[in-house]
This record gives structure tokens, sequence and C-alpha cells, in this order.
């Protein structure tokens, strides 16, 4: 039954990464439909993360994930109401934390998207901290599913996002390409 529940809930965050691109498409003033021929077959994952209980302290400074960005079209995260949870970085620096809103997703944009977007749409900054010593025995888990275009997809900033004012800033490049080299410095960085 485990296998089939992940199966069903992986179909339906495909079909909502289907329904937040036709309205992403729309408000960047294209046809509803627009990436659709980017993602008709998508190299979107799902995992699953169990952040267990810290009997002892973690170092100071320690996150339970180092700030980052996402090199997807976008993840979208269900997070449980466990402490030592999610913060996205403000444009001003700050971090702040990312409430749990039962029954709600956290969308988060990523660098494809920020790529197609000419930066108009940046990628999020992110991490997840540790919980306060009070809820240092407490248990969180989260799912994110991270939606990415085929691995053919043509990667470069799209006409609406570019003008006079908003040159491209980035060059073509296909997307797995792309998510290869930045997990290359994933692995390099470990």
């Amino acid at each position: 039954g485990f296998e089939a529940a992940w199966k069903r809930y992986f179909v339906e965050m495909e079909a909502l990464a289907s329904r937040l691109l036709g309205l992403f498409a729309v408000a960047l003033g294209l046809d509803e439909d627009h990436f659709e021929p980017y993602v008709d077959r998508h190299l979107g994952n799902l995992a699953a993360n169990c952040y267990v209980e810290q009997p002892e302290p973690p170092e100071p400074g320690r996150l339970r994930i180092a700030e980052h960005v996402d090199f997807s079209t976008m993840t979208i995260l269900y997070q449980d109401d466990g402490p030592g949870g999610l913060q996205v970085r403000r444009r001003d620096g700050a971090w702040v934390d990312v409430p749990h809103v039962p029954g709600g997703y956290v969308v988060n944009v990523g660098d494809v998207l920020a790529r197609w977007t000419n930066d108009r749409w940046v990628a999020t900054p992110h991490r997840v901290r540790n919980p306060d010593p009070v809820h240092a025995e407490t248990r969180r888990l989260s799912i994110p599913f991270f939606h990415l275009p085929n691995h053919d997809a043509l990667l470069e900033p799209i006409p609406t996002c570019v003008d006079e004012h908003h040159p491209a800033r980035y060059g073509a490049v296909l997307a797995g390409e792309w998510i290869m080299a930045r997990r290359a410095r994933i692995d390099t960085a470990a």
C-alpha cells in the first residue's frame, strides 16, 4: 500500500505543478500552455525528509540543511508542524521562518524558472534550521516535489522577460546539461 500511496501522491504533485505552470505562463503574458512542450516528459522527483530528534545539541551555527536554491522549475513542499523548520532569505538578507499552514504547501521558485524569467522571478534561497533546545526531542517531516523540465528543454529567457531595460542575463542551455552542472557543483562542495 505504501508504494501505491507514493505513486498517487507523485501524480497529484505533477498535476499541481502543471496547473501552477499554466498560471505562471499567464502571469508572464504567455499562453497558458506555453511551458507544456518543455515539461511533457519532465524529470520531476519526490523526496521524503525526516529530521530526527537531536538528543545532543548540534554545533553552534550548524543547520539541518545549509542555504541553497533548488535547481528545479519549482519545488512544491509539504511540511509538518514540527519545530526547526524551513527559512527563506528575504531580499534584504534577513532569514524568516516559513510557517506551517495546515493543508497548505510551500512553493519555491527554482533556478530553472529564474533563468526562463531572466530573474524577473528569482530562485528562493532557503535553509532548514535546528529546533530550539526545548524541542530537540521532536521529529520533523517534509516532502518536497522537485519539478524539473524535460532533459532536452531549452533554458533561455522567455521573450516577455527581455526588453531594452532588461537584456537577457543568460545564454541558452539544455536543461539536462544545466541540471548535471548544478549537481556536479553540489557533489564537489560536499
